[in-house]
């Protein structure tokens, strides 16, 4: 007879913890090497975690919801012929039964974890009987709903939090969407990859757009990496386009299709988010004019791409109705200056605006 305890293993890309999303396994279950044990969501997608042994599960060491840190405890198994009596798992101590997890949710709640009765394994308090708790004691609780905070929505907070820190300003240009409109349409291509194209271009004449603040000096990047903002359930990514300046438009419509579906379905590879050095959101994907978009650090630059939609338009003294959007550029002031984007922002509507600038876009 042996029991084998297995840790949540290392997952890559400096991930310190991940999100038990769900158990598909239970106590007492008989598994085989390799079987899918859980499914854990970690900032960048969801992962299957295999059994690294064949046979019986006697714990599971947390619970669905919990966050486990890389090296806790995850399951024991008893991989002998022989099945031992398992004995019932009790605090010791006194102590109340917990996760770290449910014991920082139980501070911020203001709940004492010795006045909730634990209805988990072993008398575990879990986040249910937390949220319970919390609305039988506070006035008014039982109208409000406790949203547990997933993996990716603390990464989202911090990174803003980041993004908060540094000193930023936010500009705004219109854009006539004339050729834009014309040439996407041409291609068979939504806006965003010519957009994004086009941006890549203007970054290699104001080189400051693809940089960086470090405290030893400014990073100025060669190669161009555009993050690009998708929107999913589980909340905002920002997978990277790698080496756009390499790429035609149709190969950028191509990497935007399939990281906002992996994206969307949970299956980005880890390192998808990383290396951006330059940030775009299509903000008016849901419609939106105009906002003031955040950074995404350590990139200097995020411009959003507000909706395109007919607008009073001044064209040789006369007012016409045609297709324009408005360009949101927040930038680094420690890395550039109002002129700089001015400038930049200028060359970048001059090629949108201009048929001849856009035809000799690589395709």
């Amino acid at each position: 007879m042996a029991e084998r305890t297995f840790v949540l293993p290392d997952l890559g890309e400096g991930l310190e913890e991940a999100d038990i999303a769900a158990w598909l396994v239970h106590e007492g279950d008989t598994v085989a090497l390799n079987q899918p044990i859980a499914e854990v969501e970690t900032v960048k997608a969801n992962v299957e975690i295999p059994s690294p042994f064949g046979g019986r599960i006697t714990k599971l060491h947390a619970a669905a919801g919990d966050t486990v840190k890389v090296g806790s405890a995850l399951v024991t198994f008893e991989v002998a012929d022989v099945e031992p009596e398992v004995p019932p798992a009790h605090p010791s101590g006194g102590s109340v039964a917990a996760t770290p997890a449910v014991r920082k949710l139980a501070k911020e709640l203001g709940v004492k974890l010795t006045s909730v009765a634990g209805t988990g394994p072993g008398g575990r308090v879990t986040r249910e009987d937390l949220e319970r708790a919390s609305a039988g004691a506070a006035p008014g609780a039982e109208d409000a709903e406790v949203v547990p905070l997933s993996m990716i929505r603390r990464a989202i907070a911090a990174n803003l939090t980041k993004a908060a820190a540094v000193p930023a300003v936010t500009t705004f240009r219109t854009v006539d969407c004339t050729a834009l409109e014309a040439f996407r349409r041409e291609l068979q291509v939504s806006p965003l990859p010519v957009f994004v194209r086009a941006l890549a271009e203007v970054c290699r004449s104001h080189r400051m757009l693809n940089a960086e603040w470090r405290e030893d000096g400014i990073r100025v990047h060669s190669r161009i990496h555009i993050g690009i903002a998708v929107d999913t359930e589980r909340g905002l990514v920002v997978p990277a386009v790698r080496d756009v300046g390499a790429l035609g438009i149709g190969e950028v419509a191509a990497q935007i299709g399939r990281l906002a579906t992996a994206a969307r379905d949970g299956t980005l590879a880890s390192d998808a988010g990383t290396g951006t050095t330059i940030s775009v959101s299509n903000t008016g994907s849901y419609g939106s004019e105009a906002g003031t978009p955040l950074l995404n650090p350590p990139n200097a630059v995020t411009i959003a791409l507000g909706v395109i939609a007919p607008r009073a338009t001044v064209v040789d003294g006369l007012v016409e109705a045609r297709p324009a959007c408005t360009l949101s550029c927040t930038f680094d002031h420690r890395v550039l200056d109002g002129a700089d984007i001015g400038r930049a922002l200028t060359d970048l509507v001059a090629m949108l605006e201009d048929p001849e600038r856009l035809r000799g876009l690589p395709r």
